[in-house]
């Protein structure tokens, strides 16, 4: 009996030796026959059984979880693979997941949106890209016209060459489309499957088709980013015409220049050069005050003479009037509008004047009654932003007919508005807001009348006109300092605009000529002079 007994006991240290050798079971506890329980042991069906199988051994189940290596394992798989790693039996783990699977789905949201947002943005860049395409073709048209007929070959030379970047751009938009559409239709079937196993609280497969999906959306998110640098594209093409094939027509090899246009960087430092030809005093009128400008073409701008209570249109490259109309009072702000249309804002009659306008001549148009004084006017998304008031003032938001949507009247936030602006994406209002040199201060603010960010510095004062650049950073005129403020578009200061040499007294209002980097401000010409009646010139620069 000692014998038998003997090779039991070595049997059994041979069995425990052996069963602890894999990492899943080695902290079992083995039992001989006599210490086994005589009732049977009621166990609970766990419905929520594995039925993913192993890609090395297709006959076992992933049942276990290595957390070094973040990947799900057989059996087989956690004994020859993972022998000195930290393993988790998954449907120990699998029921604790509502933290990890929030979080996954939130990933899975932001990266839904991300890539459906860049979809968005290659629409909206592509029309953008029709529109620059349209404005190249116009342009070579307009300088066709003024020539003869030598150049038909060469024109259309010149329209093939347009038409080949447009689609190049459009190729490598269509492809950011393409890729976007594909990894945003991906991540959303994903998401579908890892709702409905949550719903049937199948813990154990939701928690590999997690760990499966988080590998698979970083992939789908390299792949995008791929995507997007490999089709990268310049903003827009515009077309540079050759001046001198005016005087050499016969010889002259080539029509002009198309070529893509790269949208200026805010971090570069704007450089501004004085144009002292362009320097521009309306003719016979030494007495009008220039309160408001606008660009309504690359040849004509308009602007708003409260002083003789009229609307000039301006030639932009000669400076010479095209036409004026006169107002029943004075203006205070004139801006642009669709389907050529203009608005004046009119404070003493507490009304905004519509005007029609062609190439050279102006049309009085309809009113309309806002029932407050009102200094400055604005648009965006398809309505009228109205600053109304002196002391204690407000923002009042019309649609085009008329009709009053919202009203800004937060005490002491807008003591006397002077300039609206709405940013080039249209998401933000900029108002510069001044009163008795006690407030001088520029804010950003969206839609819903929340203040996003706010300038005001004491060193500068009675901030007028603003102007949005196309690197998204803002020119601010502080009319009572004599020089300008580029603003970041957090509301930071970038720098104090150079403009030194060309004298600068009183900057009030200001526009800008995006076809050829201009820009006009009204100022004063001397400082016994207390009107703006002349129009300042410069050439804009990022370096």
């Amino acid at each position: 009996m000692a014998i038998v007994k003997t090779v039991r006991s070595t049997s059994a240290k041979l069995a425990l030796k052996h069963h602890t050798r894999p990492k899943p079971s080695r902290n079992h506890i083995l039992l001989d026959k006599d210490a086994m329980p005589m009732q049977p042991i009621t166990v609970d069906i766990n419905m929520d059984t594995i039925t993913d199988k192993c890609t090395k051994h297709r006959d076992k189940s992933l049942e276990f979880y290595c957390n070094n290596h973040e990947a799900v394992a057989c059996y087989v798989c956690v004994t020859l693979e993972h022998k000195q790693c930290k393993v988790d039996y998954i449907p120990d783990v699998s029921g604790n997941l509502s933290d990890e699977f929030i979080k996954l789905s939130k990933k899975m949201e932001m990266l839904i949106k991300k890539y459906e947002s860049n979809i968005r943005r290659a629409e909206a860049a592509t029309k953008q890209l029709d529109q620059s395409h349209g404005n190249v073709v116009d342009e070579i048209k307009l300088f066709r016209k003024e020539i003869n007929a030598y150049l038909d070959q060469m024109e259309s030379v010149m329209m093939q060459e347009a038409d080949n970047l447009t689609s190049t751009a459009k190729l490598k938009l269509k492809n950011v489309q393409v890729v976007c559409g594909e990894i945003a239709k991906e991540v959303k079937r994903s998401q579908s499957v890892l709702n409905a196993l949550s719903k049937e609280n199948k813990h154990n497969n939701l928690f590999i088709e997690m760990k499966n999906v988080s590998s698979v959306m970083t992939t789908l998110d390299d792949k995008g980013r791929q995507a997007i640098e490999d089709n990268k594209k310049d903003d827009e093409i515009r077309f540079v015409r050759n001046e001198k094939i005016l005087e050499q027509l016969k010889i002259a090899k080539n029509f002009g220049t198309t070529l893509t246009y790269e949208v200026p960087s805010a971090d570069k430092k704007l450089e501004v050069q004085y144009e002292p030809s362009y320097c521009v005093t309306l003719p016979s009128e030494d007495r009008c005050n220039i309160v408001g400008m606008a660009m309504i073409s690359g040849t004509r701008m308009v602007v708003a003479d409260n002083n003789k209570k009229t609307i000039k249109m301006i030639a932009v490259n000669t400076g010479a009037l095209v036409s004026d109309i006169s107002l029943s009072s004075t203006p205070s702000d004139v801006i642009k509008l669709p389907d050529n249309k203009l608005a004046v804002a009119i404070p003493s009659k507490k009304c905004i004047q519509m005007i029609s306008y062609n190439d050279t001549n102006l049309f009085l148009d309809r009113r309309i009654d806002i029932g407050e004084e009102c200094k400055c006017i604005a648009y965006g998304q398809g309505k009228l932003v109205v600053g109304c008031g002196s002391g204690t003032g407000k923002l009042v938001i019309l649609d085009i007919t008329g009709n009053i949507t919202q009203v800004f009247d937060t005490p002491g936030l807008f003591d006397s508005p002077e300039k609206i602006v709405i940013s080039s994406d249209e998401k933000f209002m900029y108002v510069s807001i001044y009163k008795n040199n006690y407030t001088n201060k520029s804010i950003k603010m969206d839609w819903q009348g929340t203040v996003v960010q706010m300038y005001e510095d004491r060193k500068y004062m009675f901030p007028k006109g603003i102007q949005e650049l196309e690197d998204g950073t803002l020119l601010v005129c502080y009319n009572n300092s004599d020089c300008i403020i580029r603003l970041s578009s957090s509301f930071k200061k970038c720098e104090v605009v150079g403009l030194e040499k060309a004298n600068l007294i009183s900057p009030n209002a200001v526009t800008y000529s995006e076809k050829d980097h201009r820009l006009f401000i009204s100022c004063s010409p001397s400082r016994i002079h207390n009107r703006n009646d002349t129009i300042k010139v410069f050439n804009v620069r990022w370096n």
